[in-house]
């Protein structure tokens, strides 16, 4: 553990466990899970979707309870603590910014006052909370925004205001998940010197995050798994050895999936004492992976056209202009990335394909048909024939299964699924497991993967997908995207937005939006060979 030396330990959880209600039995959340954070030290929580990691947050700020163990933060026994003292010591104590910045501000008070709310919530005074916001977006650097109208900030410093808002009260603890899924290279940067500084003055920084950039920010990495602690390593100090196994308060090891063969499924091992250590030896062989299983054939397609061609195309938001005269067509085999700073024009150019909004200028039409003349109930019945369209936020019905939730969607196509086909596809995004778990108790990255074996399973001509891997780690990441692979193929397009690198580099067209050398929007398309989707 680093941080402040000689400071006591910010977080302490010890042997703790959480159960979530799925079906008629509890699903383990955590199993006895540890963790120990110092002051002023920064801390990346790592772990494949569904290890637990959310859930410990919630732990740590008192918004989940615990069946077992204990939970100390700052001195407090949180796990101790009736709701009401909890909602007391939580809005002092603690610091939360998470990947969706702009809920967290309200579009009726400028910057200032975003940053005050904390403060004026606990009591202080609006001048004075007011003058702490102040010197807090100036220490912070981002003074110069303080009487900005929050609607009208980029991506990157709507999270920056958000994290200014999160600290100025002080707090001991401050949790961010995923503070930089939605932001580009240089916007990310920025929040993670904003963190780096937070941590300076002796706050400690517990971050959540799939993504790579944060390795060069945090001072130790924890890896969850399976509701367990079970790796610790620095990331500066990656390529030296891998990650140690740790072992949590009751003596567990918890072994790599890589480990156990393939997919992680379990087999018998033998333990003996060697002269260098202990040697664990496989008595039986795993199960062989499932095998892919065979796409469908799309619905019928433009016969020799584009299936998405936009002419023209002028479009922005809040009278900014994003893209202007841009022209793009998506031909069939095709992989379309969208990429750029936040608040660039991807998400735009997404609704305006899907037939959600309509351009400034210009003529946007999918399987050779305008969407212009359409009123919404023809839009609607043309969207069904030939797009799907996965947004970044999952919206499931909470109380329906994953298989449920999948088959629905079929249903709303008017096609008949059967259940091996939800199972299979299910299990290639790595939802096997889940298929009879409630959306409501699934974690972020399985939600996302569940709302894109929602889209997928109508085999639609053209998929639009909206940072598909955002809240996923790096396996599950590379199993997305081989999904999509094989899913889509020479009678289908894919339109995506995406900052990943494993998504993009699928693409055989990349869109790079953003502001020209004269400071006009400006769209520069680079094309690359078509790439084979096994």
């Amino acid at each position: 553990m680093t941080g402040v030396e000689g400071a006591p330990p910010v977080v302490e959880v010890t042997d703790v466990f959480v159960a979530h209600r799925s079906g008629p039995e509890p699903v383990m959340a955590l199993r006895g899970a540890d963790l120990t954070l110092g002051a002023g030290e920064r801390l990346l929580l790592a772990g494949p979707n569904g290890s637990g990691k959310s859930t410990l947050l919630r732990v740590v700020t008192g918004d989940q309870p615990v069946l077992a163990g204990r939970v100390q933060v700052g001195g407090t026994a949180v796990h101790a603590m009736d709701e009401a003292a909890r909602r007391r010591w939580r809005s002092t104590a603690i610091g939360f910014v998470d990947q969706h910045a702009r809920r967290n501000l309200l579009p009726e008070l400028d910057v200032r006052d975003n940053v005050a709310l904390q403060l004026r919530l606990t009591g202080t005074r609006a001048a004075a909370a007011r003058r702490r916001a102040d010197v807090t977006l100036e220490r912070l650097g981002l003074a110069s925004l303080a009487g900005a109208d929050v609607r009208r900030l980029s991506g990157g410093e709507a999270q920056r205001v958000a994290l200014c808002a999160a600290v100025a009260h002080a707090p001991a603890l401050v949790l961010a998940d995923e503070p930089t899924g939605e932001l580009d290279d240089d916007a990310a940067r920025e929040v993670y010197g904003l963190l780096e500084a937070v941590a300076a003055d002796g706050t400690g920084v517990v971050l959540v995050s799939h993504d790579p950039r944060s390795y060069a920010f945090v001072d130790r990495a924890v890896r969850l798994r399976d509701g367990r602690l079970a790796e610790e390593w620095v990331p500066a100090g990656a390529g030296t050895g891998g990650p140690d196994l740790v072992a949590d308060s009751r003596g567990w090891v918890r072994l790599p999936a890589e480990l156990l063969g393939a997919g992680g499924r379990p087999t018998s091992w033998s333990a003996a004492l060697a002269r260098d250590g202990l040697v664990l030896r496989p008595r039986s062989a795993p199960a062989a992976p499932l095998a892919p299983q065979d796409r469908p054939a799309p619905p019928a397609v433009v016969d020799g056209g584009p299936l998405v061609t936009l002419s023209g195309v002028r479009a922005g938001w809040g009278g900014r202009v994003l893209v202007d005269a841009l022209d793009l067509r998506l031909d069939p085999g095709s992989w379309t990335a969208l990429s750029g700073p936040s608040g660039s024009g991807k998400s735009t150019l997404l609704t305006l394909v899907a037939g959600l909004v309509d351009p400034l200028d210009g003529r946007v039409e999918v399987g050779g048909t305008a969407w212009a003349p359409m009123d919404r109930t023809d839009r609607a019945a043309h969207r069904r024939r030939w797009l799907a369209y996965a947004l970044q936020r999952a919206n499931l019905v909470e109380t329906m299964t994953v298989a449920e939730n999948v088959a629905l969607a079929a249903a709303l196509r008017g096609l008949e699924v059967d259940a091996d086909e939800v199972g299979a596809l299910c299990t290639g995004l790595g939802l096997g497991a889940q298929l009879a778990t409630p959306a409501g108790v699934l974690s972020g990255g399985e939600r996302q993967r569940a709302s894109l074996a929602r889209a997928l399973v109508g085999h639609s001509p053209v998929l639009v997908l909206d940072e598909p891997t955002s809240q996923q780690d790096e396996a599950s990441a590379a199993r997305v995207v081989e999904a999509l692979a094989r899913a889509t193929g020479e009678d289908s397009a894919v339109l995506v937005a995406s900052h990943d690198p494993v998504v993009l580099a699928r693409a055989t067209t990349t869109v790079r939006l953003g502001a020209g050398p004269d400071g006009q929007a400006e769209a520069t398309i680079s094309s690359a060979r078509a790439r084979s989707a096994g």
